[in-house]
């Protein structure tokens, strides 16, 4: 099945008329409707760009600013998001790096976190669809569970055609997402939505290593603050080849190897006994095989791709009809 990106434009919000509001007050486009803040990384994206930003703007919460940092990409991607600019000034800000950062989307989203004026945030992938119920079924559940900092949902894996080819499951509880993180990251990044006045710094992601930074930053988070996911699949994860979490299998592993090991030291985190046990298997799963197989690992284990994807096509039609 293909997501269709096609639905019709959001109209342009008419000016509020009460000059002496606040800013914040002014991006509050209807009544009762917190803002959300939608941070969007961008580098070298042009192939998916105008499915991703567009399924932002057909959200049918309104209440929202997307902020883009784009990190000196050198692809179509700059005209892309000028052209959306230009059409939604009052609700797109665009931020255009002259030289690559090099440190990965974290450290653009710490650009974009610092712009962000929302009660909410929301992360956001380039490459990435988000379901038109998205914003509107997180800003309620946050709402409604105050007790909760930050909000994931489930996900459809689809390819570079937008069909639909695996899915992304992952635990809903606070407690069954704190337990799972010893092992692997119970939450999809670009999923996820927190309150923004609960986070105590100007940066929201720790840049310490040269990948997964957001895991570091999250194990800080738990040792005070509570997670949850909805179930609703709210996002179209695009798996192209490009992707960065499928570079770099094995430096990536270790790296959340060391993050695990300090979030036990600096976070006070806990894994029980089953999860120390998992911990070494992959240790020595990753560092006994070679990166090609690592990846078809990661990709089965992700619900990314299916046992019977990876049979012959005649072999699979024999088996559906058999």
């Amino acid at each position: 099945m293909r997501f269709s990106g096609q639905l019709p434009l959001l109209t342009q919000e008419k000016q509020m008329r009460n000059k002496k509001t606040s800013p914040r007050q002014k991006l509050k486009h209807l009544a009762g409707q917190e803002l959300v803040s939608i941070i969007m990384p961008v580098y070298n994206a042009a192939d998916f760009l105008v499915e991703s930003i567009q399924s932002i703007i057909n959200q049918i919460y309104k209440s929202w600013e997307l902020i883009i940092i784009d990190d000196a990409s050198t692809d179509k991607s700059s005209q892309i998001i000028k052209r959306f600019k230009t059409r939604y000034p009052k609700k797109i800000k665009v931020i255009r790096l002259a030289k690559n950062l090099n440190r990965g989307g974290d450290a653009c989203a710490n650009l974009a976190f610092q712009m962000s004026r929302g009660e909410f945030v929301a992360r956001m992938d380039a490459d990435d669809i988000a379901h038109p119920k998205r914003l509107e079924k997180q800003v309620k559940f946050l709402q409604k569970n105050p007790d909760i900092f930050m909000v994931g949902t489930q996900a459809w894996v689809i390819d570079k055609q937008g069909r639909k080819v695996g899915k992304k499951d992952l635990p809903l509880s606070p407690k069954d997402i704190y337990r799972n993180y010893a092992v692997f990251h119970p939450m999809i990044h670009p999923t996820i939505m927190f309150r923004k006045n609960e986070v105590d710094s100007d940066e929201l992601y720790k840049i310490r290593f040269s990948a997964n930074n957001d895991l570091l930053t999250f194990f800080e988070f738990l040792k005070t603050k509570k997670f949850a996911n909805l179930r609703q699949r709210l996002l179209y994860y695009r798996v192209h080849g490009k992707n960065d979490s499928l570079t770099g299998i094995k430096e990536k592993y270790f790296n959340t190897l060391k993050i695990r090991l300090l979030a036990v030291k600096e976070f006070n985190y806990r894994p029980n006994f089953k999860a120390l046990l998992i911990n070494l298997i992959q240790f020595f799963t990753v560092a006994l095989l070679p990166e090609k197989a690592l990846l078809l690992l990661y990709l089965l284990a992700k619900g990314i791709i299916t046992p019977q994807s990876l049979l012959p096509a005649t072999f699979r039609l024999k088996l559906k009809y058999a």
